[in-house]
């Protein structure tokens, strides 16, 4: 019985570990020859050679035939260098991932996958992954993750105008939709870049446009070839709905599962895009459901704090409960400026509206058991202690602009991502100072 559920496991953990870099364990006599440069830090060969073994296991995956040891250096290279170049822009925002953070991912991967709490170590075994090894990837992920949202992201709007617009085309009367799941070659421009060099990558494009056509491996092409910062994961691009691209992005819904669209011309550079996979989407019969609105102030407890110093953060915690109850929203809003230590501070630990199950179970429980205008105790969670103060209640209709607002500003914040992001790693790239080097393979 152990066996079997250790092979069931390893079925379901295969797309996951392909989708978390193909990581592999590589038994081999570190290599400390140097394979690149990046703002004066240096890429070993040992690093490079590691990220091939995890793209030839990947590919390997994909059935796709293996390419040339030179090719596959080139792509590994150049994973490495942008892994570096984000890894820099996050230490120049002070952007931070904790091991109780990527403790929580591990648990999310464990209750996404059905595993038993401690069983993705046991799983990660079985497959000959290092658990370090997975925990750096993921953490590498959320870094990521929250780099793009800050470097990125934050600087996006989406209008009300905008978002009631979209409602009123394609939710206002819920009808079945056809939504596509699509992934793209992408082929970057430079910020600069003039006619003469414009033509030049049109004419590439072109290229890829006809071995595509000719029936050459789309997956492999895009995995070693593709200029977008998710080209390891095959350029994957998730599912679309009407009205979630716009311009001459369009055509994908009239394209069948398996085509592709001529190049498109975004302001970041061209883009050949193809439809994966296909899906009707049916409204559902929802009721309606409450939400809240909520603020908080969290006080961090370092992993590395003593029994004294952590019962001297709940002390501190609890003086400020104690203070915030019976406050106005404004003085919660000015102490949660001034106090919290969470990515909420700035707007005075304002976290918007939410329904349950957004939040983690200890935090959902107290907040939706409290009353308008309250403000909790301390409550802990893996992140920390928090003080939550309940600005408002509301009761949505499962149809109204209310309940769908939030996922509208998202889809069509990720629209707008799909061309700044490429566009903000292409200004990485010209800004840094890169140097390659070979390695003996």
């Amino acid at each position: 019985m152990r066996g079997f559920i250790l092979k069931a496991m390893r079925r379901v953990m295969i797309g996951l570990l392909a989708m978390l870099c193909g990581v592999q364990v590589v038994h081999a006599e570190r290599l400390d020859a140097i394979a690149g440069v990046v703002n004066g830090e240096v890429i070993t060969c040992y690093e490079v050679t590691t990220a091939m073994q995890g793209l030839k296991g990947q590919l390997g995956q994909d059935g796709a035939a293996i390419p040339s040891e030179t090719v596959l250096y080139e792509r590994a290279l150049d994973s490495r260098i942008v892994r570096m170049l984000q890894r820099h822009e996050a230490e120049n925002l002070g952007i931070r991932i904790t091991s109780e953070e990527v403790d929580a991912a591990m648990a999310d991967v464990e209750k996404r996958n059905n595993l038993q709490p401690g069983q993705l170590s046991e799983v990660l075994a079985a497959q000959g992954i290092d658990v370090e090894v997975y925990r750096d990837t993921l953490k590498d992920r959320i870094l990521n993750g929250r780099l793009v949202n800050a470097a990125v992201r934050s600087k996006l709007s989406v209008s009300d105008e905008a978002k009631r617009e979209y409602y009123r085309k394609h939710l206002k009367n819920p009808k079945p939709v056809r939504e596509v799941r699509t992934a793209q070659m992408f082929i970057a421009l430079p910020a600069d870049a003039d006619a003469a060099t414009v033509e030049y990558k049109r004419e590439e494009a072109d290229l890829y446009y006809q071995r595509f056509k000719d029936g050459e491996d789309f997956t492999k092409v895009v995995t070693l070839e593709s200029d977008a910062p998710n080209a390891n994961e095959g350029g994957d691009m998730g599912w679309v709905s009407q009205g979630g691209v716009k311009g001459a992005f369009t055509q994908i819904f009239e394209i069948p599962v398996g085509g592709i669209t001529p190049p498109i011309r975004s302001a970041g550079g061209f883009h050949i895009v193809k439809v994966v996979d296909e899906r009707v989407r049916t409204p559902e019969n929802l009721k309606p459901y409450e939400e809240v609105r909520a603020r908080h102030i969290l006080l961090k407890v370092p992993e590395s704090s003593n029994l004294s110093a952590q019962v001297k953060i709940r002390q501190r915690a609890e003086k400020i409960a104690q203070e915030m109850q019976g406050t106005s929203d404004e003085a919660f809003a000015v102490r949660a400026k001034e106090l919290s230590q969470g990515p909420s501070a700035a707007r005075g630990g304002d976290l918007g509206w939410f329904k349950r199950g957004q939040m983690v179970p200890a935090f959902d429980d107290a907040v939706f058991n409290m009353q308008a205008g309250a403000t909790s105790g301390v409550v802990e969670t893996q992140f920390g202690l928090h003080i939550i103060r309940l600005v408002e209640k509301r009761r949505v209709e499962p149809n109204a602009y209310e309940a769908h607002q939030a996922g509208i500003e998202q889809l069509l914040l990720e629209t707008e991502m799909q061309q700044e992001v490429p566009r903000w790693m292409n200004g990485l790239k010209a800004k840094a100072k890169i140097e390659k080097k070979k390695c003996h393979l």
